[in-house]
């Protein structure tokens, strides 16, 4: 027997275990996301297309009013790959939820809250930024940049950071008055979902122009 099968045998077996198990553990994130989604939007449709296999899903929901419906994606880390996943985890690879709430309300401008290192990263894509006022607010351990365009934002921008919870897991979060829509990224976590998405949420109507 050549030296070489052992060792070629067991780095297969690694691989299909760590296959098995990155699948098992990409499915159970992918179903506390949705069911956390789904127990804030209440929608009254649903539709999930699944992304490449263990990579994620994009959705669409039918929302009741004020809202008019929502599209989002869930991006998740290759668990499932033996030889792949470390280099991501080297890289700083995260699972990534994105998620875009519409209103039929007219919103009263654009405001941003943004963690203040992806800020540095996206900056430059945001239109219009110079024309922005800017602040930034420390909660915990993290610091997050505040953009508004109509005055009257500014305090609404603050209270909605002081009173969301599990902030650490925000991204960026965008109202913005030209498409009708909130914006939200964010690291998904087991209940980090149901509690940052619902303090936002619940925050939306402070936007409604009045």
């Amino acid at each position: 027997m050549n030296w070489y099968i052992l060792p070629l045998t067991l780095l297969a077996l690694f691989a299909v275990f760590s296959y098995f198990r990155g699948m098992k553990k990409n499915k159970w994130i992918a179903g506390f996301i949705a069911s956390e989604t789904e127990a804030i939007l209440n929608p009254k449709d649903k539709e999930y297309v699944n992304i490449g296999g263990a990579i994620g899903y994009n959705f669409t929901y039918t929302l009741k009013d004020p809202f008019t419906n929502a599209k989002g994606t869930f991006a998740l880390i290759p668990r499932q790959s033996a030889f792949y996943m470390p280099v991501v985890l080297l890289l700083g690879g995260k699972d990534r939820y994105y998620l875009t709430i519409f209103t039929a309300h007219k919103l009263a401008g654009e405001g941003h809250i943004i963690e203040e290192r992806y800020f540095k990263k996206i900056s430059q894509t945001i239109t219009g930024i110079e024309k922005l006022k800017q602040d930034r607010i420390t909660k915990g351990k993290r610091t997050y940049v505040l953009l508004w365009d109509a005055p009257k934002l500014e305090e609404r921008l603050h209270k909605v950071l002081e009173e969301s919870e599990q902030t650490e897991l925000l991204k960026h979060f965008c109202v913005y008055r030209d498409n009708s829509n909130f914006y939200i990224f964010m690291e998904p976590k087991r209940y980090g979902i149901k509690a940052l998405l619902g303090s936002l949420y619940k925050h939306f109507s402070l936007f409604w122009e009045k």
